[in-house]
């Protein structure tokens, strides 16, 4: 037989924590996480004392190159593993791999303090390599086979046949076996083929370690004639700068000796760095993706030698109960050491009971705990612990170690092995249960399968100390509709296809639900190269999600309230400062943008444009300024548009008109194209926090407001976009005691509605205005608003056929009803009336705003002192289901704060928080942009749709999903200030044929319903999920 000499030394690890293993990891390597967020783990990382807690002294089998032990193998035991620490913090410390015809020399020398041995299962062996204590056997020199004493060595000799085939595991044997074990004196060896499946590539040392061991070489004894080389006694000591002394001793007939002899060796000048060398990139040999993956894992408990616990129960039964007592002030955490999720606290401290009762409550197997958490006594006091449950749990002060689950000594994933392969690989799995306890662990793999008696398997359980080798073959990261996977045949591919780089993490743990969460697995990071064509890939994006392989070593990202934001939407919060508030805010039609503006009284670059085109948005500032075109020119006042109002022409550009505010008669178009300011004729009066409305003529009328002393402007103005200039005013009846902002809408017979937000609501004709107490409606809350501006109203979706008209009126700050309630009429009714919804879930006393949603649905938010607070949606087909709360918001928002739906169906909110002090607070409070339920799920597209269409028109609108079409929406772009939308409304469009891709749709039917100018698109299906829009022009 070859003879195969075999250098282990037991050796610490001191501070090794399995969730942590080395401090001082370099990319792509981290650690401190469980990227499946286990309990307590919930942002993906784990806390710095649980670290601690799990912190332990190891001991490992470290094998060296040389017989003297001075060159550490570097080697990693899962090449492809990218989360393997470097050697000196590594457990196992060693794996070997032989093949059938070697005879194993393996020379373990104890660097420990305290005794040791080495017990490998599996091979042929006599009595004296067999290392189980008290059964071993002595050599003349008084040394051990079963008990290695510290500074002490013993050879084992092992013959390795064709009938050994597969993987042994090796620990040690001596007293507490199970302790040692637990602290990783553990490893494997592994029997491979004779002519098949070579071990995996050696890692490139240094060329002066190579030289180092050349060296050694040459002075290795002549070996006798059973190939067996011995060390003769006399050459036990060496004068060389070796790691520890060289044991002493001779030799025997068992082969117990020291390590073999080598010349005197001047090392120190040879010495290297080997933290900073392993950390160099290349270092290691990369595996060849046509061979099989190496993957030795081991399965294993980690705990011990970190002190002894104050107290422990060992494992409490059935109605068991435990008791401690506590003598002197302090704090004591404690696990369960069967579940180790499970944690709590005594707190000892004067003036406490002298008796706590902590319950075990075990029902949820998800949230297993102890009540209460922190359990509290006098000094001299007692805790009892009563286990009431069916499981058995272990109350343990962390002095004694939290233990962990471990693959290759380490806990959780993101910290245990992930094994990068690429998808069709072959996978030679070499698993090993080392925990020697009472419980059994399951090696399951996702997404692999092997066979075994003529079956395929995806799971096996292993018994302490059991080991198995299977083989399976990295998974694909996706499966491909036929048409694309035929595209990945260079003789099928499309010219235009390109490279996309995927991977999948597939999960490799235990199957025991308790211990996978507790940190019992892995994963096989599957990698594959796609061609596909930008068609295929948008395809695939919308169909699967194509998950792209970036390269890094990050936990996936995730959302944490993923379920609820299927059902109530999440916020983001925008990247990007303001830079100036968020008071006034017009989506511009035809782009993806929105125009916004704030305060003009100390700074005359008032406008800003945010650009949602990219995820992130960016801001910018538009070609000119409102400063810039006043007359006489760069007039701050004349420019200062804080407090105006705006609505939309019918052009073909969507020109938008603003007029009044601060400046106080001046009117203004900017041009959606262009992205400039230009000055039109001003106003005959002053309109300041006035209420502007296109007509169904395209004329734009603005009502009420006045000046910012509060002398009201009681009369209409009509502005003519043919020539740029106002029509003399309409008065109105002095009894209209409207002031700033009233809620205004357009009714689909050409009156006008208004709907607060004072207490009498009125409906008249704008061109011949009259009191008529026939069409006049007290709310049930009454006034909404002291000064200013505050609470908000919205005119609910527009339906055919007959296209009811219904507004809702919602909170403000007039205690004591108006806060927290919620109002609507519906003046299709024979009798109108105004009737009580039910109430918002939080008072919105301060400026609230509310937006219409492509789902028919209504989001309301803000206007709650000094918090965010939840978004509010209520469901306009079904209002007695009332306000469902949603999402919080990160920022408050007050007086000043605006909210607009973009394209995407998202919804941008910003401006001044509601806070004290809160005015200009929105120049520099980052917006937020919430993403409603619909955002998350699969979406109907719209594939075609007329750039315009007149009052009443038939036209087709093309959609893949067109037979599951239920509604096809137009909502006017908003143009919104103080919480009401002056331009936002909802219509529906009647389908009145369908085919396989495409919606017949009638536009509505005139210029009340619906005013000339341009639109959103929305199609939704029978969920209620709509499409993004696609814009599109109404005119008469």
């Amino acid at each position: 037989m070859a003879v195969r000499h075999i250098y282990l030394k037991i050796e610490s690890i001191p501070d090794y924590s399995p969730v942590c293993p080395d401090p001082t990891f370099a990319p792509p390597i981290r650690y401190g996480r469980d990227c499946m967020r286990n309990m307590g783990h919930d942002d993906g990382t784990i806390p710095t004392a649980e670290i601690n807690a799990r912190t332990v002294s190891v001991l490992v089998y470290r094998e060296y190159l040389d017989p003297a032990y001075l060159v550490p193998k570097p080697d990693k035991i899962v090449l492809a593993d990218i989360n393997e620490p470097p050697y000196h913090r590594r457990v196992p410390g060693t794996v070997i791999y032989t093949r059938p015809g070697d005879r194993l020399k393996i020379h373990v020398v104890n660097a420990d303090s305290a005794p040791h041995s080495f017990h490998l299962h599996g091979l042929q062996y006599g009595i004296d390599s067999d290392g189980s204590w008290p059964f071993g056997t002595q050599s003349s020199d008084g040394r051990r086979s079963d008990e290695i004493c510290p500074g002490q060595h013993w050879t084992y000799t092992f013959d390795v046949t064709d009938k050994m085939l597969g993987a042994w595991p090796f620990h040690d044997h001596f007293q507490n076996i199970g302790a040692n074990v637990n602290r990783g004196l553990l490893g494997g060896l592994i029997v491979l083929p004779k002519d098949d499946c070579d071990p995996p590539p050696r890692m490139k040392l240094p060329p002066e370690v190579e030289e180092l061991l050349r060296d050694l070489r040459k002075h290795l004894p002549p070996e006798p004639e059973d190939h067996v080389a011995r060390m003769p006694a006399e050459n036990a000591g060496m004068a060389m700068n070796m790691p520890m002394p060289m044991p002493g001793g001779g030799g025997h007939e068992g082969g117990g000796h020291n390590p073999l002899p080598m010349r005197p060796v001047e090392f120190e000048g040879r010495q290297i760095d080997w933290e900073e060398y392993l950390h160099l990139p290349g270092i290691h040999p990369c595996p060849d993706p046509k061979k099989p993956l190496h993957v030795p894992l081991f399965l294993h408990a980690m705990q011990g030698a970190s002190g002894v616990p104050a107290f422990d129960s060992g494992p409490i039964p059935f109605n068991g109960t435990f008791e401690a007592t506590f003598g002197t002030e302090g704090t004591f955490d404690y696990h369960c050491n069967i579940h180790t999720q499970m944690q709590a606290t005594v707190t000892v401290a004067m003036g406490e009971p002298m008796l706590a009762t902590v319950n075990i409550d075990d029902s949820n197997p998800l949230d297993m705990k102890f009540v209460p958490n922190n359990a509290k006594v006098g000094p001299g006091g007692k805790v009892q612990w009563n286990n009431g449950n069916n499981n058995v749990h272990t109350v343990t002060e962390d002095g004694g170690g939290l233990p962990s689950f471990c693959l290759n000594g380490r806990s959780f994933v993101g910290n245990t092995p992930t094994v990068l392969a690429e998808a069709g690989q072959k996978i030679r799995w070499y698993v090993f249960n080392l925990d020697l306890g009472m419980m059994w662990h399951n090696f399951h793999t996702h997404g692999q399968r092997w066979h075994f008696a003529g079956e395929a398997y995806d799971g096996r359980s292993l018994g302490p100390a059991e080991s198995f080798v299977v083989e399976t073959t990295a998974p694909p990261v996706l499966l491909l509709p036929a048409d694309i996977a035929k595209a990945q045949d260079p003789e099928h591919r499309p010219k235009h296809a390109k490279k996309y780089h995927v991977r999948g993490d597939f999960l490799v743990h235990c199957h025991v639900e308790m211990h996978m969460m507790a940190g019992l697995a892995g994963l096989v990071r599957s990698r594959q190269t796609l061609w596909l064509t930008p068609e295929q890939a948008k395809r695939l994006s919308h169909e699967t999600g194509l998950p792209l392989d970036h390269g890094d070593n990050n936990c996936p990202a995730i959302d944490p309230n993923h379920c609820e934001s299927l059902d109530c939407g999440k916020w983001e919060e925008v990247a990007g400062s303001p830079s100036v508030t968020f008071m006034h805010a017009c989506l511009l039609p035809k782009t993806e943008k929105v125009l916004y503006w704030g305060y003009g009284d100390a700074r005359d670059d008032i406008s800003r444009i945010w650009d949602y085109s990219t995820p992130a948005g960016a801001f910018s500032a538009p070609a000119n300024q409102p400063f810039n075109v006043t007359s006489p020119p760069n007039d701050r006042g004349l420019a200062n548009l804080w407090s105006a109002e705006h609505a939309f022409l019918d052009t073909p550009q969507g020109t938008l008109l603003i007029h009044g505010g601060f400046t106080p008669r001046e009117s203004y178009l900017f041009d959606p194209p262009s992205l400039m300011w230009s000055r039109v004729a001003p106003t005959a009066e002053q309109r300041f926090y006035s209420t502007s409305l296109t007509l169904a003529n395209g004329k734009v009328l603005t009502i009420l407001g006045g000046t910012p002393t509060q002398i009201v402007a009681r009369s209409i103005e009509i502005y003519e976009p043919g020539t740029g200039t106002w029509d003399p005013a309409i008065a109105l009846p002095p009894t209209f005691d409207y002031l700033y902002y009233p809620w205004t809408y357009v009714m689909p017979n050409g009156e006008l509605f208004i709907a607060g937000p004072r207490g009498i609501t009125r409906r008249f004709d704008p061109l011949a205005p009259v009191d008529d107490s026939a069409k006049t409606w007290p709310t049930i809350a009454g006034n909404r608003s002291s000064s200013g501006e505050k609470g908000t109203s919205v005119l609910l979706p527009l339906l055919p056929p007959d296209y009811k008209p219904r507004v809702l009126i919602a909170g403000g700050d007039i205690l004591p009803n108006a806060p927290q309630s919620s109002e609507m009429i519906d003046l299709s009714d024979a009798v109108p009336a105004w009737k009580a919804l039910p109430n918002l879930n939080q008072p919105r006393a301060h400026q609230v705003n509310t937006v219409l949603m492509p789902d028919s649905r209504v989001f309301l938010a803000g206007g709650i002192p000094n918090t965010g607070g939840p978004a509010e949606i209520l469901d306009t087909k079904n209002l007695a289901a009332g306000w469902v709360p949603c999402a919080v918001m990160k920022y408050s928002r007050g007086y000043h704060s605006t909210a607009i739906l973009l394209a995407d169906g998202s919804i941008l909110m910003g401006g001044d928080q509601d806070i004290n002090g809160g005015w200009k607070s929105g120049e520099t409070t980052p917006h937020e942009r919430y993403f409603p339920w619909y955002y998350f799920r699969a979406r109907p597209v719209i594939t075609n749709s007329p750039a315009s269409v007149t009052h009443g028109a038939v036209f087709t609108v093309n959609t893949p999903s067109a037979t599951s079409i239920a509604e096809v929406l137009l909502i006017r772009p908003g143009a919104v200030t103080h919480g009401f939308n002056q331009s936002q409304r909802v219509i529906g469009c009647e389908i009145t044929g369908r085919g396989a891709t495409s919606v017949q749709v009638k536009a509505p039917p005139n210029g009340n319903i619906a005013a000339p100018g341009h639109y959103l698109l929305f199609v939704v299906d029978t969920a209620r999920v709509p499409s993004v829009a696609a814009w599109i022009r109404v005119t008469p």
